[in-house]
């Protein structure tokens, strides 16, 4: 159950992710939860919630999570934002360009994106935008693969293992197309033609 949770967050974590630490904490919530569940039949889905809870909280309050977002993901959103308003296409080329980094980097970066993506998938959201509409529209307008590997994690709640294995890719090649679909969603809902509220200019 507690490698499950930890598969929807992440296939390959970032190495200053301290895997070990979230594991025991995971394993304190699983026997917490056992000790508290009032009914049997109900432990799987009360531990579940609880262990989800508890390593996304510890991800959130960490220095990992902070520097990520801050110092790699959140300018990565507002290169892809500025390529769209500047009316390029957002290409890695054009990305590592606006990133001033080499394109062997690229994949790594999204792959990070899509832990933070994945671990709080509003905190990238510009204030007052609803994630819940629009989303749509931009998910028709991913590629297809991307299109997909969201699908299986949003709507038939895969693991990102999981997701590799059904699109016969390796898993971090899968975590990838969650944080480049991710990236995509989150740099759309800063423009002020999003459909989704107020949106915002960039």
């Amino acid at each position: 159950m507690i490698d499950r949770v930890g598969h929807r967050l992440a296939a390959c974590w970032p190495e200053q992710v301290d895997c070990e630490a979230l594991r025991r904490e995971a394993g304190e919530m699983l026997l917490r939860a056992a000790a508290c569940v009032g009914r049997v039949e109900c432990l799987a889905q009360e531990a579940a919630l609880a262990i989800d809870e508890r390593m996304r909280d510890r991800l959130i309050a960490g220095e990992w999570y902070r520097q990520a977002m801050l110092r790699r993901v959140r300018p990565l959103c507002d290169a892809w934002r500025g390529a769209l308003i500047a009316g390029r296409r957002p290409t890695d080329r054009v990305l590592c360009s606006r990133l001033h980094i080499g394109t062997g980097e690229i994949a790594g970066l999204f792959a990070e994106a899509a832990v933070v993506f994945l671990v709080d998938p509003t905190a990238l959201l510009p204030a007052g935008v609803d994630a819940r509409y629009g989303m749509a529209q931009v998910l028709v307008e991913l590629p297809a693969d991307q299109q997909l590997a969201t699908a299986l994690y949003f709507e038939q709640h895969l693991t990102i293992p999981e997701i590799a294995h059904a699109m016969v890719i390796q898993p971090l090649a899968a975590q990838e197309l969650l944080g480049r679909a991710g990236i995509c969603i989150v740099a759309h809902a800063g423009l002020a033609d999003w459909v989704g509220g107020r949106g915002v200019s960039a």
